[in-house]
C-alpha cells in the first residue's frame, strides 16, 4: 500500500454528529463537487440560550453561527478552518472580513466585556493576561466542544459545530453577511475543491 494512503487512515476524522435539521433545508447553503456548506446564525437571544446557556456570546456581541458540511464523496474532506472568514458587504461600501474568535477568547468577552464595545473593530483582538478560574475553564470547554471540530470529515458524513464572530453586537448587518471557506482538499483524491461562498440572506447573492 502506499504511504499516502496509509496517511489518510492515520488521520483523525471527525465524528459524525446527529444533525438536528437536514443541512440541504437550511437557506444559507453552497454545494459543489458532492460537498454541502450550509449556515445558522443563531441572533435570536432565546434560541442561543437553549443551546449554550446562560452565558452565551450573543450578550457580549458575539454571533454563533451553527455550520454543517456534508460530503457525499468517497474520499476525506480535509477544511482549513484557520483560513475562514466572516465577509460583511453593505450596499453602500465598506466591506469587512471577520475571523473566528477561539473559544477561550469567546468565554472572556463573555465574563470580562470590554468597555465601550462599539469604539472596537469586529476582529479578534488580544486580550490582557487574566487570571483564568474554574468558572472561565468551564465555558471555555463547553464552547470549545460546541465548536466545529478541527478534524477531517469522512466519506458520506455530516460534521456540524460553532463559529464565533464579534460583531459588537450589530446584529443587523447579518443580513449582507456571507461565511467564505476558501481551502478544502480531498485525501486521496488530486482533485481541486472550488471555495464555497454561503450567503445568510440568499437573495443578496449575486
Amino acid at each position: 500500500m502506499r504511504m499516502g494512503l496509509v496517511a489518510v487512515f492515520l488521520l483523525t476524522f471527525a465524528l459524525p454528529h446527529v444533525a438536528k435539521v437536514d443541512p440541504g433545508t437550511l437557506a444559507a447553503h453552497d454545494s459543489h463537487q458532492g460537498i454541502l456548506v450550509a449556515c445558522d446564525p443563531y441572533q435570536d437571544s432565546e434560541r442561543a440560550k437553549e443551546a449554550m446557556g446562560k452565558e452565551n456570546p450573543l450578550k457580549a456581541g458575539i454571533l454563533p453561527v451553527e455550520v454543517y458540511v456534508r460530503n457525499s464523496n468517497r474520499w476525506p474532506v480535509a477544511i482549513s478552518l484557520d483560513s475562514i472568514r466572516l465577509e460583511i458587504a453593505p450596499p453602500a461600501g465598506g466591506r469587512q472580513q471577520i475571523d473566528p474568535l477561539s473559544a477561550g477568547d469567546v468565554a472572556t468577552e463573555i465574563l470580562h466585556p470590554q468597555p465601550n464595545p462599539q469604539s472596537r473593530r469586529r476582529l479578534p483582538i488580544p486580550f490582557p493576561n487574566m487570571n483564568h478560574n474554574g468558572k472561565w475553564q468551564k465555558l471555555r470547554d463547553k464552547l470549545q466542544l460546541l465548536a466545529f471540530p478541527d478534524a477531517v470529515i469522512a466519506p458520506n458524513a455530516t460534521v456540524h459545530g460553532f463559529f464565533y464572530f464579534n460583531l459588537d453586537g450589530d446584529y443587523s448587518v447579518i443580513q449582507y453577511a456571507r461565511l467564505y471557506v476558501p481551502d478544502l482538499k480531498f485525501l486521496g483524491n488530486t482533485q481541486a475543491i472550488m471555495f464555497f461562498d454561503v450567503h445568510f440572506t440568499p437573495s443578496s447573492a449575486n
